[in-house]
């Protein structure tokens, strides 16, 4: 713990023995540890802020190891190793500097703003921004890579990917496409009884370009939306997803002839010596296509063709920025999640990066190494054989590719897929490619999409929904269970059509770590198998660490005698070896078990939370039988319990307790509450209606340490409780009052002074920042008001001597209490010399001044960087406290610029209140409650003093009663 207080407020690694809960997450946010992107097993960035942890993080376990961010951990190896991929250089400077396209991630808690002045003040530049991802695809001198790394407003820093490219190949120009419904099932889901199409479905194309929106197979169902350009690829991809084959008879049609087609190309503006890709442009034409046009599902025939350019063979296998993009577009993070297909890449062509040592493996490369999408790997549609070109895995950190394959070729034969192209408005060719399979598997997700609608209704199935389905009815091919070639198998429409009808699946959500469901299975005697199918979509994860599952869920399959099953897991290190199932999979998001001969019986199936740092989540699980939810009472919250009590203050909560196959026995809803170590006091919960329930966190006093958790009945499944293992584990919650004591966005004149020594331009001034960054000066103020202080006030000036100093008005401390003084700084010093901006305290009206902190440009921080300082750590409080902020360019050699906008003081207080019986709680609530009986009405708790009692009533907390001596006459 000491090392989180050491230093000032910055990232670091913190890793804990599980991942916090959301409430432990937000009691650490309160002591002053702000944790972000999860990492996995337990690790995390967090933002440290020393002056809020005032001893809270002490209560606070589970924490074993903090370290601070070494350069090797932010930097991708290839730019730590000083090497410069040619795609990336977009320019050279007159000494043959080259400036290179890189990805920058910021920190989650660093505004976007503050990574474009990083940039600026590098001598770099702002590309495009990565809003989903806080990041942003940045030109950066490459002498300067380093110092942008070692920033600690930065997470990740990669080189830009190649440029994404269409993945297939030309074949004779011969028909398939109707080879490719046979082999799937889609002929027969097109015909009776099915009659799907597709109709009502809309599918995003992302391709090299765009599709010819007016060839006869489209029918005006095809909008172009951007400007990319027309090409044959996306014309043949538009056309395998949803093409009517009007062109020639019907017998070239796709596979959903009534879909409609949103088709977008990969856009890039020609900077550069080599091309690299942009993943703004994808970022942008998918939150379009959602928000906008309402895309359903999206296909994307589309990749880096590593092999075949002569790219880094490294790249294969990679996780990178682009992959974590597409991970959180399907989850949701453009507004809404989407159902997305992805081409898993052609690059078996050669061998020039068979460099792993296992041949042909480890040949996906990014962006179809991603988690979340549903990657496809290309069969020849007559017999079900392997393409000689189809990227097999691992990726780097032994994850499963594809997931599943579909026909994307033909051995002998015709040899191609056969669908439109642009060359005219009938024209057709023949194309190979996993970009064949991959839209041939979007038009049977259409057809089942529409199908799901007539059964199930809305919402739409979720994209790992769909993974699920897929894979549970795919056909095994090679080697038995799923492999690093096909993945779970040959898809096959029709059958998964049938599976969906029968309902025998589940969309659910575990909340957190330990978090667990349990259904039964009912298996008869002389079953053939017993297959269950698991399948998340994970929060997209950072490339820093080579390990890209961040929410690890568990399945658990147990036979009536107790054994329990293994689901599939695949040996990375011997990629042509055979399935087991003899261990738990640590690497993907998607899972199987599969049972062959089950012994007759009642079987468990269990889902566990092992690690969710990123909860909740939302999970699909399929059983080739029928599962029943095991009875049992879930509980969980609307909103955030709270971390922090206003002390003397009652706080509601209220929780959603929920009876699963069992039924909630009424007033068993109940709060458990202890303060100061006291026993637990049981609050039964009022019922709100829906299933929500309220009770009340008594008043806490300053030594409460408040610790809750909630319980609840079902007639069936008996006690539940929140957290599942309470009492022995339990929320917390911290009691403070936090005032405000003063409040400063500049845009009146609270009072500031400035003065000056051997100052000759650009002194303090309060104003609305004019510059557009050439002086190094921010833009904007910090909080968007529009004015702040800042120094060199104008387009091109800056400060120039020095130094100015910024002094604050008088405040009055006296009173007790912890005082936390928080504001944004701006500094940029464009030479890195001595010169530094000084933030001072003073305790005597600034007869003496005690240093806050000494701001440098070392570390390249730039920007507007949020910090806080406690004023008791570093001098007494009292009613003659200033805080003044100081700026030198002297000697006058560099461009320097300071800023400050936001300026508060916080008093942070825990009054002392009654609590004569030191349970933690308000002696008024005591009584009131009735807790503590109080005879006299005088709200202190009888067990607190002696009172007289009637005959007969023992005196509460004074021993014995004594009985008065007979009366007798005078």
């Amino acid at each position: 713990m000491r090392r989180l207080a050491e230093g000032g407020e910055r990232h670091v690694l913190v890793r804990f023995q599980r991942a916090p809960s959301a409430h432990e997450q937000e009691l650490w946010r309160a002591a002053g540890v702000e944790l972000g992107h999860a990492l996995g097993a337990g690790a995390f960035f967090a933002r440290v802020d020393p002056g809020a942890l005032a001893g809270r993080a002490e209560r606070l376990g589970g924490l074993i190891d903090v370290r601070e961010l070494a350069l090797e951990r932010k930097l991708h190896p290839t730019l730590l190793a000083g090497e410069t991929p040619s795609w990336t250089v977009v320019s050279l400077d007159e000494r043959g500097e080259p400036t290179v396209a890189v990805y920058v991630l910021l920190q989650e808690d660093v505004a976007l703003e503050r990574g474009d002045a990083l940039l600026r003040e590098l001598g770099g530049s702002s590309f495009d921004l990565l809003e989903s991802l806080n990041g942003i695809v940045a030109f950066v001198p490459r002498s300067r890579l380093q110092a942008l790394a070692t920033s600690d407003l930065v997470a990740w820093v990669e080189p830009a990917m190649p440029k994404m490219d269409s993945v297939s190949m030309p074949a004779a120009a011969a028909p398939l496409n109707d080879s490719n419904r046979a082999l799937t099932q889609a002929n027969t889901l097109q015909g009776a009884p099915y009659n799907l199409d597709g109709s009502g479905v809309s599918v995003m194309v992302y391709d090299g370009g765009t599709a010819r929106a007016t060839h006869a197979d489209f029918g005006g169902r095809v909008t172009v939306r951007d400007a990319s350009g027309m090409i044959d690829h996306a014309t043949h991809v538009s056309g395998t997803v949803g093409g009517s084959g009007a062109s020639s008879g019907g017998t070239f049609r796709g596979m959903a002839p009534g879909v409609t087609i949103e088709s977008y190309g990969f856009e890039y503006d020609g900077i550069g010596i080599f091309l690299f890709t942009n993943p703004g442009d994808f970022e942008d034409d998918y939150d379009e296509a959602i928000n906008v046009f309402g895309a359903d599902l999206a296909n994307n025939s589309i990749g880096t063709n590593t092999e075949p350019n002569g790219f880094f063979c490294h790249l294969q296998g990679d996780y990178g920025v682009m992959c974590s993009l597409i991970d959180g577009v399907v989850r949701g993070s453009l507004g809404a999640p989407i159902r997305v297909l992805w081409a898993n890449g052609n690059e078996r062509q050669g061998s020039r990066c068979d460099v792993e040592g296992f041949g042909d493996y480890y040949s996906a490369a990014p962006p179809a190494t991603a988690k979340n999408h549903i990657t496809v790997g290309a069969l020849n549609s007559n017999d079900d054989s392997m393409t000689s070109f189809s990227s097999w895995g691992p990726t780097d950190d032994g994850r499963l590719k594809p997931d599943i394959s579909a026909p994307g070729c033909q051995a002998g034969g015709d040899g191609g897929v056969t669908s439109p192209t642009a060359a005219s408005d009938v024209s057709t060719a023949a194309f190979c490619g996993t970009s064949m399979a991959s839209p041939t598997t979007c038009g049977l997700s259409a057809l089942i999409l529409e199908d799901w609608r007539v059964q199930f209704g809305a919402p739409d199935p979720l994209n790992s929904t769909l993974k699920v389905l897929l894979a549970h009815t795919a056909v095994d091919l090679g080697n038995v269970g799923p492999d690093f070639q096909t993945g779970y198998g040959s898809v096959r429409a029709q059958a998964c059509v049938d599976f969906m009808r029968l309902g025998q699946f589940v969309e659910d959500t575990l909340a957190e770590t330990g978090a667990y469901l349990r259904w039964t299975v009912s298996v008869a005697p002389a079953t053939s198998v017993l297959r269950l199918t698991l399948a998340w979509d994970d929060a997209p994860a950072l490339p820093n660490v080579l390990g890209s599952l961040v929410n690890d869920l568990d399945l658990f399959v147990r036979d009536p005698l107790g054994n329990r099953h293994h689901v599939w897991t695949l040996d990375p290190a011997n990629p042509s070896a055979a399935a087991v199932r003899t261990q738990v999979d640590r690497r993907n998001n998607i899972e199987q078990v599969l049972v062959n001969s089950p012994i007759a019986g009642t079987w468990t199936v269990e889902l566990r939370g092992h690690d969710v740092p990123e909860g909740p989540q939302l999970f699909s699980l399929a059983s080739s039988h029928a599962f029943t939810a095991v009875p049992h009472v879930r509980i969980s919250f609307p909103s955030a319990l709270p971390s922090v009590l206003t002390p003397g203050v009652t706080t509601p909560v209220i929780a959603r307790i929920v009876g699963v196959s069992d039924t909630l026995v009424g007033g068993s809803p109940t709060l458990h509450v202890r303060y100061a170590g006291a026993s637990y006091l049981a609050l039964p919960m009022s019922a709100l209606g829906g299933d929500l329930f309220q009770a009340n966190l008594p008043p806490a006093v300053c030594t409460a340490n408040p610790e809750f958790y909630f319980s609840a009945q079902g007639a069936t499944s008996g006690i539940a409780t929140h957290p599942a293992a309470a009492p022995s584990e339990v929320l917390d919650a911290f009691v403070a009052t936090v005032t405000t004591v003063f409040t400063d966005d500049f845009q009146a004149d609270l009072g500031w002074t400035v003065a000056n020594t051997a100052v000759t331009d650009g002194a303090w001034a309060r104003g609305t920042p004019g510059g557009v960054g050439e002086r190094c000066d921010p833009q904007n103020s910090f909080g968007g008001s529009g004015l702040c202080f800042v120094t060199g006030l104008g387009v091109t000036a800056d400060l120039d001597g020095g130094p100015t100093r910024l002094t604050s008005p008088l405040f009055d401390l006296s009173a007790s209490g912890e005082y936390v003084a928080s504001y944004a700084r701006w500094y940029v010093n464009d030479d890195y010399d001595i010169d530094r901006m000084q933030v001072e305290v003073s305790n005597n009206n600034g007869t003496s001044w005690t240093l806050v902190e000494s701001v440098d440009n070392n570390a390249g921080d730039g920007g507007w960087v949020e910090t806080s300082f406690v004023v008791n750590a570093l001098v007494a409080p009292t009613n003659q406290v200033r805080v003044r902020l100081s700026v030198t360019d002297n000697p006058n050699d560099s461009v320097t610029e300071g800023g400050l906008d936001a300026f508060r003081i916080e008093r942070r207080t825990c009054a002392a209140l009654p609590d004569c019986n030191a349970n933690g709680i308000l002696d008024s609530d005591d009584t009131a409650s009735g807790r503590s009986s109080d005879f006299n009405s005088n709200s202190v708790p009888d067990e607190c003093e002696l009172v007289f009692t009637p005959p007969n009533k023992p005196l509460q907390g004074a021993g014995p009663t004594i009985p008065a001596p007979p009366m007798t006459a005078p």
